[in-house]
């Protein structure tokens, strides 16, 4: 008869947490307890809602058996080396054409 009175006090102590946090949370989150953080009431009560079994982590519902798209491997080919009359000069061929004033420096 002592463990069945324990069980009992034990429930009903476990609903009147669940019933406490909750009402804290709707309080707070109707605006009337502005300065409290409801964060700890939320653990709390996610807390005291998971020994009944209750889980309230947001389920996808269909989302559960969504599969991820598949990814398509795309492989970059570099670009292709340009004809060598449009290679760039060196830059000494750069140098020696700015001093035979083939080409006006840029001010």
């Amino acid at each position: 008869m002592g463990n069945t009175k324990e069980k009992a006090m034990g429930q009903v102590i476990r609903i009147a947490i669940l019933s406490w946090s909750a009402a804290l949370l709707t309080a707070s989150y109707a605006g009337m307890l502005s300065k409290m953080d409801p964060t700890f009431i939320a653990t709390v009560f996610t807390a005291s809602a998971a020994t009944f079994g209750i889980n309230t982590m947001k389920k996808g519902g269909e989302d559960e058996h969504k599969e991820e798209p598949k990814r398509e491997e795309v492989v970059a080919e570099a670009p292709p080396e340009p004809p060598a009359s449009e290679v760039a000069p060196s830059l000494e061929e750069r140098v020696e054409a700015l001093e035979e004033g083939q080409v006006q420096p840029r001010t």
